[in-house]
């Protein structure tokens, strides 16, 4: 599902098909979203398909059996698109991924082509070695004209549409307990291209040691472009030639567009750890006593930490009690000839949206390891061991003008908001009572539907984010029975599998 076309009513309910990108490209040439990633992954294989002279792709994570949906319907694989791109096309491929002790997901690929003689001229595959830290960033960009920031890795699991089916065979149950995944990804042409394919061909030479130039500031914030669609990146120290002191631009790029809130903050977050992110949040609803807050982030993370770091934030800054926040998560139900299937819908979106006016994704997530150093999430002797650890993330920060024929910010609101809240839900003009007001009814409404044994409605749905870790407690407490007869939840993790998830260090030492 990408975002309305401006032509269509605004909050109306995702179709689940993927726009023309011709009619895209012709309503605004710079930026189209793609929420969800069967239409990323869709979007992605189309531009692959058709690629005449180069693919250039960074991953943090690529399994040699990640499939991509074909136009008919079925799946392929995705590392049998690039290669029949090389060999029969001649263009030309570069992958990049993670090297490192923390992570290798190079070696797994590599020895994959190996052993089945795939390897072919114009196919390169190339390990970035930064430890600590990581390649973050999620980049396929293709003969130079179009880039798409993609949210996930390239890895079966994190496959999803819009309908986040509680249990779809698509989705291996070795990722993520399961659970459906809602994401968002964005296909960008034009100006910013040329700046995601420049940071690239940075990370493919990090290697080589040639002499640091510094490229001025307005090169890399992208003043030259649109001024509607900018790129912007973390970096570590000592890894882009061009930035040897490393970058947080995009942290400084996400408090900008906070301190400058005026009525609502949209935030859907995998990660939700950064002090900094909760100082700017706290500083804007004081200056602004209109601003609304509004964010959907996960109870269960994958990494246990942040589950502990984010509700000590959420407590500490006072967000859990405050009259204008609203904290949600995302769920989905179905209906079995026996039972009512229930499942958390795990949240890996990086995006926020700032008064219906300027919204940031991307791969960065709203904590220190992907906005300026690791070391701040932690406490005490943590504090500075991980101090200045981050990763490599790209972002943009897309802002529409008031002569903005097309709202891109508004329509990924909308998109996203008729997603979570139901087809009949219209996002705009904003009720009298606020926008919060809003949410928290239809959250309350879909409790009392899980109550009566109802599915709420297709899709993802809200409920209200509550403070506890095992999600048949988050749903006692909201008033819904986990041990009814009637309804079976899908994932109730126990006390060690909360604790240690070992499918992220599965390529340690590989």
């Amino acid at each position: 599902m990408t975002a309305p076309a401006a032509s269509q009513a605004i909050g109306s309910a995702p179709s689940g098909k993927q726009q023309d990108p011709q009619l895209v490209r012709a309503l605004r040439p710079d930026v189209v979203w793609l929420v969800d990633n069967d239409d990323a992954y869709s979007a992605i294989a189309s531009a692959v398909a058709t690629a005449e002279e180069s693919i250039s792709i960074s991953q943090l994570a690529f399994d040699a059996d990640f499939c991509v949906p074909s136009c008919d319907g079925t799946s392929t694989p995705f590392i049998d698109l690039l290669l029949s791109a090389a060999r029969e096309r001649g263009v030309q491929v570069r992958i990049l991924l993670n090297a490192t002790l923390l992570i290798d997901t190079l070696k797994p690929l590599q020895r994959f082509l190996d052993s089945r003689q795939l390897n072919c001229r114009g196919f390169e595959l190339r390990g970035v070695s930064f430890f600590p830290h990581l390649l973050h960033a999620k980049t396929v960009i293709v003969d130079s004209k179009t880039a798409f920031l993609v949210g996930s890795p390239f890895v079966n699991g994190y496959w999803d549409s819009s309908r986040h089916a509680p249990l779809d065979e698509r989705r291996p149950r070795g990722e993520l307990g399961g659970r459906p995944l809602h994401d968002v990804s964005v296909q960008l042409f034009g100006t910013p291209v040329k700046k995601i394919d420049r940071v690239f061909n940075e990370l493919w030479n990090s290697g080589e040691h040639e002499p640091a130039v510094a490229r001025p500031m307005s090169e890399y914030a992208g003043t030259h472009a649109t001024g509607r669609a900018r790129i912007y990146t973390t970096a570590p120290g000592s890894v882009l030639r061009s930035r040897p002191l490393g970058s947080t631009e995009i942290l400084r790029s996400i408090e900008r567009t906070i301190a400058g809130a005026r009525t609502l903050i949209y935030i859907e977050q995998q990660y939700l750890s950064s002090r900094r992110v909760f100082t700017a949040l706290q500083a804007a609803l004081t200056k602004e006593p209109e601003l609304e807050v509004i964010i959907v982030s996960n109870q269960n993370p994958d990494i246990t930490a942040y589950a502990k770091w984010q509700l000590a934030n959420l407590r500490e800054f006072g967000m859990l009690e405050h009259p204008r926040v609203g904290i949600f998560t995302l769920w989905s139900a179905a209906k079995t000839a026996k039972r009512m299937q229930v499942n958390q819908v795990f949240v890996h979106s990086k995006v926020l949206v700032v008064d219906n006016a300027c919204a940031i994704c991307g791969s960065a997530n709203m904590d220190g390891v992907s906005l300026h150093s690791y070391g701040a999430d932690f406490s005490g002797i943590g504090r500075r061991i991980f101090h200045n650890v981050r990763n490599f993330d790209i972002n943009v920060t897309v802002t529409d003008d008031d002569s903005d024929d097309h709202a891109l910010a508004a329509s990924l609101q909308h998109a996203l908001w008729s997603e979570h809240l139901g087809e009949g839900y219209k996002s705009a003009p904003r009720p009298a009572g606020g926008w919060l007001a809003a949410w928290r009814e239809i959250a309350r409404s879909n409790i009392t539907a899980l109550q009566a044994d109802r599915v709420p409605h297709g899709g993802a749905f809200i409920l209200p984010f509550i403070a506890r870790s095992k999600p048949s407690q988050q749903l006692r407490e909201l008033g819904v029975d986990a041990k009814s007869s009637t309804l079976e939840l899908l994932f109730n993790p126990g006390w060690f599998e909360r604790r240690f998830n070992l499918r992220w260090v599965r390529n340690m030492f590989l």
